[in-house]
């Protein structure tokens, strides 16, 4: 059986998420901005959560980790560098497996956005649970002097099945939306995406997953390596790695 996905708003744009397996009854929650808005989650969907899967340190996703733990008696994996912030019980690197019921969940390092950052992939789930990594339309900020490894690390991303589903950490997807646009104004398909989010936020729905293929399409440091992108940022000819870190420093700007 499939594994159950639930995907919530969390403090102001973070997203909340619950993984269930049918199975088993196992549940997992990635990574906790907020301890009660998760349970109060888990509590609606009927699921008890076992598991607790962190993707990085920062403040905004592990801040609930220890009360949750506290309040479910939750198992705790994540990066070494999360050990601060969050009561791990299994430091997870890259090359590493983590299961979910019958589901297996491959560990890879993705520095870039921090140091330590790791995402959860699943080739059976048809899910990678991608932090702050990848965004719908969008990446995350990229540390100083790391703007190579996040190449890298969206790079190995990219290469993923088409079908398989991408859970980004936040929900910036208008604004990222309108960036995407103004640096590929003639992309028909970001257009109609554009109009999409712009709906979405209208109505208030949370939007943070997506899958490669829709990224591949209308992602601007996805489409790095397309012409029309090197040439918005006035880099035509460069490698899609310079003309990646030319669109983030434009996207901080915009």
């Amino acid at each position: 059986m499939p594994l159950d996905l639930h995907v919530f708003r969390t403090l102001s744009d973070n997203a909340g998420a619950l993984l269930h397996d049918p199975a088993t009854g196992a549940c997992a929650a990635v990574d906790v901005p907020d301890a009660g808005q998760v349970m109060a989650a888990a509590k609606a969907k009927g699921w008890t959560i076992s598991e607790i899967f962190v993707t990085h340190a920062h403040a905004d996703h592990t801040q609930g980790v220890a009360e949750l733990k506290r309040a479910t008696g939750a198992t705790v994996c994540g990066p070494a560098d999360a050990a601060d912030s969050a009561p791990l019980d299994r430091i997870v690197g890259e090359g590493d497996v983590v299961f979910l019921g019958g589901d297996g969940f491959e560990i890879w390092h993705t520095p870039g956005h921090s140091e330590g950052h790791l995402s959860f992939v699943s080739r059976s789930a048809k899910l990678a649970l991608v932090g702050d990594v990848v965004f719908v339309m969008g990446c995350g900020r990229v540390q100083p002097g790391r703007m190579a490894a996040m190449w890298t690390s969206l790079s190995r991303l990219m290469m993923l099945p088409g079908d398989i589903r991408l859970l980004g950490g936040h929900d910036y997807t208008l604004s990222n939306a309108r960036f995407a646009a103004a640096m590929e104004p003639a992309n028909a398909a970001l257009t109609a995406r554009l109009a999409q989010a712009e709906a979405a936020k209208a109505s208030g729905r949370f939007w943070a997953l997506t899958t490669v293929a829709e990224e591949a399409a209308t992602n601007p440091f996805f489409r790095a390596g397309e012409g029309a992108l090197g040439a918005a940022v006035g880099l035509v000819g460069a490698s899609a790695g310079d003309v990646f870190a030319a669109l983030r420093e434009a996207k901080n700007r915009f």
